[in-house]
């Protein structure tokens, strides 16, 4: 058993979690049994869901109210000692059906628990309302050395490793006669308030509502195996959880608490700072966060006396000869005073021992006030210490969230009964929300490594790590196979509810090692949020990146407040994330360039050589996106004149793409753009020539514009006719124009004029508003 002086000094050691790590810092694993998946259901939007777990770390990301947290409080509920069911967690595809058991239940004339009528009915409704009840299933993959763990929850006498399943379900009543108890107090609740207005909310308007009040109903969990021959390790295809045959015999629940551990660490920490130092500390203060995790810590496993065992010899002895020494001291001031209460005769006219003090150190409460733990700035100066609510909040949170993971170990590997759970299962719900970017991207590993039992002899138990995040930094330090997207799903069919799917990242590109390879590289240097977004735009380059968004937040209100994620990746590359968009399944806009070029030959060899649109017969789409992925058009003409299918594309899944690229402009005379620089300038031609007559506000001077801006209006004064104009910026274009710094200095243009966005643009984007609130949003 390692003792509290050991743990500190582990503590201590231990990888911060703001470092980075070599591979070598994670164990290898070891363990004869992991946690391979587990199957929601029933549990809110969580109507048939399912997790795989990966071996080390899984991050869940997803946008937005898609059911991260939802599977998080679902483990928690169903694993933790203490499960903290509400009524509005059972699943709102099943709340019609209780309703309606409600409804049966109202009309029972007499108390049905008096006799044992309509046996078969009862059972018939007890079935029916488990069928509504939240469950879910755990698969682990055990091999044999795992059989005394797996013993309890096989069901072959010639297990040899493998798939192990068994069910988690709440279950409000054992049986039907416990049902018809339910039943009763339910009905004789109703009865006053059912021939009510229903405007009126009297409570219980149904039996969701009776259950909110009466919320220890949903306390009661129980265990039952599993045929892994039906599960999703042995049968991957299987689209559903497999049915429980009525017959099923429970499994006490005391074995899986010697299987798998869970710990949580929520969002919402209640950290927070103290009150200023220069206030007086009352009694019952509040340490401060990593104080708080100290003192948590002590109460749990470090409150030891004289005659502990199994803790450090040198603390032990420390407390003794302290108790001792305080006896003494606290004897000797309280003296005058006693001598003072004996002409009483107190305590007694025959006690000739008087009396005497023996105090009872608990290292908790040494620990339990705010200068308890201080922090040094200069090692040179120890004398020079700060408490710790004067240390920066960011480095607070790092440091208790540290020691909250190091407790969590202890208590795994130190049980108060039996011994050490074979996995320990520890989630952790968004820890950005108290951790700086800096931390986010080695929070994972680092967290992982503080977790595992680091002795040879505890190898066989094994330690996995669950995080929900909405960062971007946290995702980008993990590899695809450690990511699971959290989807939400549109209902299917009516009067279906909307769900959740999870969606293994590590499955998305297939065998393809190389464009998964491309994708993880692209996103480590985007640091893209496409994860966590309602929608994502892709454009060709940095100026429609610069520029793009403005357009929505002045034309697209509805639109600008959602959550957009701009991918700057170009249309060579924007096919390659095929595969991921296709799994996403977000609505999605491609904006790029048609990249006309016509076949020539170049010493010896045929070359493709961009070029201006002017009615050539040998034009060519060079675009990879718009020729490998959609709309893979052969006669480059048909371009400027697409159909409806040619522009939008949809997944095997549903997901809906709208691909956008350069058309004609019939204000410019219908000149043919071929670049988004081209448009925008074709598109707004007067407008720049306005530019060319701007007087300085002050001094009444005309305005002389320089640089990439002074440069396209010259070429717009110059060059009326829209056809030479368009040869002619597409001439400066390839000569080393900058376009970024050419959209950087449009950008304070925004509220002094109002230069239009190129249609083929815009009619993208009012396609992308409509898609996420429906037709007349756009405004």
């Amino acid at each position: 058993m390692q003792s509290f002086a050991e743990t500190l000094v582990d503590a201590a050691s231990a990888t911060p979690l703001n470092e980075a790590v070599t591979p070598l810092a994670v164990p290898a694993v070891l363990s004869p049994i992991r946690l391979a998946c587990a199957e929601v259901g029933n549990f809110r939007r969580l109507a048939q869901t399912r997790l795989d777990f990966d071996d080390c770390t899984t991050v869940l990301v997803g946008a937005n109210n898609s059911g991260k947290t939802s599977l998080l409080i679902a483990l928690r509920n169903f694993l933790s000692e203490s499960p903290g069911f509400r009524a509005f967690d059972i699943g709102l595809a099943q709340w019609s059906t209780l309703r309606q058991l409600g409804e049966v239940w109202e009309a029972i004339d007499e108390d049905p628990t008096t006799d044992t009528k309509d046996a078969d009915a009862w059972e018939h409704q007890h079935q029916q309302l488990l069928a509504c009840m939240p469950f879910v299933d755990l698969w682990f993959d055990a091999k044999e050395g795992a059989y005394h763990y797996v013993a309890p929850f096989i069901n072959t006498l010639k297990w040899s490793g493998g798939a192990v399943g068994l069910r988690l379900r709440l279950e409000p009543v054992s049986d039907s006669s416990d049902l018809r108890k339910l039943a009763w107090r339910y009905r004789e609740a109703r009865v006053p308030v059912r021939n009510l207005a229903k405007k009126g909310h009297a409570w219980p308007t149904d039996l969701l509502d009776y259950w909110l009040r009466h919320p220890a109903d949903l306390r009661r969990i129980q265990a039952y195996r599993l045929d892994p021959a039906k599960g999703p390790l042995q049968s991957p295809e299987a689209s559903a959880p497999q049915p429980l045959p009525p017959s099923s015999q429970p499994v006490e629940l005391a074995l899986l608490r010697q299987l798998i551990r869970v710990d949580f660490v929520p969002a919402q920490r209640g950290l927070g700072a103290e009150d200023d130092e220069a206030r007086s500390e009352p009694a019952g203060a509040r340490p401060g966060l990593f104080s708080n995790q100290l003192v948590k810590f002590a109460r749990q496993h470090l409150n030891v006396n004289a005659s502990a065992h199994g803790h450090s010899e040198a603390l032990v002895e420390a407390i003794a000869n302290a108790q001792a020494s305080l006896d003494e001291r606290i004897f000797e001031a309280l003296q005058p005073s006693m001598q003072d209460v004996r002409i009483l005769g107190y305590p007694g006219l025959h006690d000739p021992q008087g009396i005497h003090f023996r105090t009872r150190i608990k290292t908790a409460d040494l620990l339990a006030h705010s200068t308890a733990i201080q922090y040094c700035n200069d090692e040179t100066a120890l004398n020079e210490l700060l408490p710790e609510h004067s240390i920066g909040l960011g480095y607070q949170n790092l440091q208790s969230l540290s020691f909250m993971l190091v407790s969590f170990r202890t208590a795994r590997l130190n049980p108060t009964q039996g011994t050490p759970a074979a996995v320990h299962l520890v989630m952790v719900e968004e820890p950005e929300a108290h951790l700086h970017v800096q931390v986010q991207r080695c929070f994972s590993t680092n967290a992982h490594a503080l977790l595992c039992p680091k002795g040879a002899e505890q190898s066989h138990l094994h330690t996995q790590l669950l995080i929900s995040t909405h960062s971007s930094h946290l995702a980008h330090g993990n590899k695809f196979t450690r990511l699971r997207y959290v989807k939400r799903t549109l209902a299917s069919a009516a009067g279906a509810k909307p769900s959740t799917r999870v969606i293994n990242l590590a499955t998305v590109f297939g065998s393809d090692e190389q464009t998964r390879t491309f994708a993880e590289r692209y996103f480590e240097v985007q640091h893209t949020d496409l994860l966590f977004a309602d929608a994502a735009v892709f454009v060709e380059g940095a100026a429609e990146r610069m520029l793009v968004p403005q357009f929505i937040a002045r034309d697209f209100q509805a639109l600008d407040r959602k959550y957009l994620s701009f991918l700057d990746i170009g249309g060579s590359h924007a096919h390659r994330l095929r595969p991921l968009v296709e799994c996403l399944g977000i609505p999605t806009v491609v904006i790029t360039d048609v990249d006309p070029v016509v076949p020539q030959k170049v010493r010896g060899r045929t070359v493709k050589v961009a070029v201006c649109i002017a009615g050539q017969s040998d034009l060519e789409c060079g675009n990879d996106t718009l020729t490998v992925w959609h709309p893979k058009l052969t006669n480059f003409q048909e371009y400027g004149t697409p159909k409806a299918e040619d522009l939008e594309w949809t997944s095997p899944n549903g997901g809906k793409v709208r691909f956008a690229w350069q058309v004609p402009i019939p204000s410019a005379g219908g000149q043919w753009p071929s670049s988004f620089e081209d448009a925008l300038v074709l598109s707004n031609i007067d407008w720049f020539k306005q530019l060319d007559e701007e007087k300085d506000p002050v001094s009444g001077k005309k305005v002389k514009h320089s640089g990439t801006l002074g440069k396209v209006i010259g070429l717009a004064v110059d060059y009326p006719n829209p056809t030479e104009l368009a040869q002619q910026l597409h001439d400066m274009m390839h000569r080393g124009f900058s376009k970024g710094d050419f959209a950087a200095t449009l950008f304070e243009r925004f509220n002094k004029g109002s230069f239009a966005c190129p249609s083929y643009i815009a009619e993208a984007l009012d396609w992308l508003s409509k898609q996420l609130h429906g037709a007349g949003a756009s405004a």
